[in-house]
C-alpha cells in the first residue's frame, strides 16, 4: 500500500504517535492501536461506517491500495489528522480528533472521534 505523510509529521513526538496511530487504522493493525488506548477510552466512530463501535472493530470498509494523510495538528492534549484513503473507484476522506490524557508524550487516548465519509474516487 502506498501511504503518505505530512512533510512535518516526525517534528514532535505527538506529530509522530497520531501519524503512526492513523497509519496503523488505515493498515487494521488492532494490537498497536490498543497500546494507545486504555480500557476506559471511548471512540466515536461518525459517518459511512455507522454507529459507534469498540476500538477493535474500527478500520476502514475497505483494503485501501492508497492513504493519504494530509495534515496532523496537535495542541497539549489535543490533536487532529485528516486525509484519504483509495482503492479502486472507492474513496474514504476522514479526520481524527484525539484527547490524550495529558500532554505528556506517554499519555494515551482517552477519547477519539472518527469522521468517516464514503464517495467515488475522482
Amino acid at each position: 500500500m502506498d501511504i503518505t505523510l505530512p512533510s512535518d509529521c516526525g517534528n514532535s513526538p505527538r506529530l509522530g504517535i497520531v501519524g503512526q496511530f492513523t497509519v496503523n487504522w488505515v493498515n487494521g493493525d488492532v494490537n498497536a492501536i490498543r497500546e494507545w488506548l486504555p480500557a476506559d477510552a471511548t471512540w466515536r466512530l461518525i459517518g459511512t461506517l455507522g454507529a459507534e463501535e469498540s476500538a477493535g472493530e474500527i478500520g476502514p470498509p475497505f483494503a485501501p491500495e492508497r492513504a493519504r494523510i494530509t495534515s496532523v495538528i496537535t495542541h497539549g492534549r489535543l490533536a487532529s489528522c485528516d486525509g484519504y484513503l483509495e482503492a479502486g473507484e472507492r474513496r474514504m476522506d476522514f479526520s481524527h480528533v484525539f484527547r490524550f490524557a495529558s500532554t505528556a508524550r506517554s499519555a494515551k487516548i482517552v477519547e477519539l472521534r472518527s469522521y468517516c465519509i464514503e464517495s467515488s474516487a475522482s
